[in-house]
């Protein structure tokens, strides 16, 4: 794409309102600030830490809990992090102090919105364009174990076939309750955020595609500034109002770096995702490529 664009830097100039377009080191609160503020009902609230020094922070943090009345749980993560490092789900007080001591870049306070669904839309429109269009949706699955009675917590995540590959990463986040046997027949959730890299499950979505759906994304996204092009996490409770265009909160938007996570669907081959993938970024390039002739970048 760069020999063919003749240009190595084009898709930074993708999102002209969002730094570097959203290839990297883009704040996320900033992106966040314009959507609390253009639709509040849309977005999860958020609150930024970037206080220097840490002691400073955790009193900060403190006081915003009491003030804005936040209850637990709630999410930690910094704000310009990469695949989801570093988010973590605080549900107890005592995580607080211990997730500040260990981040020393800005964090983002955000309020954790119970879903339990969640889903990757990826959004694109040519700044030529009076309306978007919604590229790819990915759903995304929360793998659970269910109890036996009799084995623990390590020998349930050990015995089954996906969460094995993953216990290195399932054996360090419930280290304290590794040998914990969970009842008969009880469900126990692995995994609370929909990342790909700590095993959240990615399927192709777009059966949840309609107009309405598309129209909603499209008037959030032109009231953002000079937004073209990325994906929208999101969090809802009924597929039924998904599908309507309502009932859904933004947890986050990534910009031209972003993927169409829906070519993590394990029924997709390499090349199938390959060829998602090279779409999308054609897309970037074009989109690029477009904003720089019209905004003289």
């Amino acid at each position: 794409m760069a020999i063919k664009y003749r240009s190595f830097g084009i898709p930074a100039h993708a999102n002209p309102g969002i730094e570097t377009g959203g290839l990297i080191g883009e704040s996320k609160m900033d992106v966040l600030c314009h959507l609390q503020k253009s639709f509040p009902e849309y977005t999860a609230q958020s609150w930024l830490l970037n206080q220097p020094d840490q002691s400073q922070r955790k009193k900060k943090i403190h006081r915003l809990l009491e003030n804005q009345h936040i209850q637990l749980p709630f999410i930690l993560k910094p704000d310009t992090g990469q695949r989801g490092s570093g988010v973590k789900l605080i549900r107890r007080t005592e995580q607080i102090d211990s997730y500040i001591n260990q981040c020393s870049a800005p964090v983002v306070v955000q309020q954790y919105v119970n879903g339990p669904l969640e889903a990757g839309v990826f959004y694109y429109r040519f700044p030529s364009e009076t309306h978007g269009h919604i590229f790819a949706i990915t759903d995304k699955h929360f793998p659970v174990l269910i109890g036996d009675g009799h084995s623990t917590l390590k020998q349930l995540i050990l015995s089954d076939p996906r969460a094995s590959h993953m216990r290195r990463v399932y054996f360090k986040r419930f280290q304290d309750i590794l040998y914990h046997v969970p009842n008969n027949e009880t469900t126990f959730p692995l995994v609370q955020s929909g990342n790909h890299a700590q095993g959240c499950l990615f399927k192709d979505g777009m059966h949840l595609y309609t107009e309405s759906l598309r129209e909603q994304f499209d008037i959030i996204s032109k009231s953002l500034p000079s937004f073209f092009v990325g994906r929208y996490d999101i969090r809802y409770a009924n597929k039924d109002d998904l599908m309507q265009g309502k009932g859904f909160k933004i947890v986050e938007l990534n910009g031209a770096a972003s993927e169409a996570t829906n070519i993590y669907d394990p029924s997709n081959t390499l090349k199938e995702a390959y060829q998602i993938l090279f779409r999308q970024w054609e897309l970037v390039f074009s989109i690029g490529k477009e904003c720089c002739s019209r905004y003289g970048l």
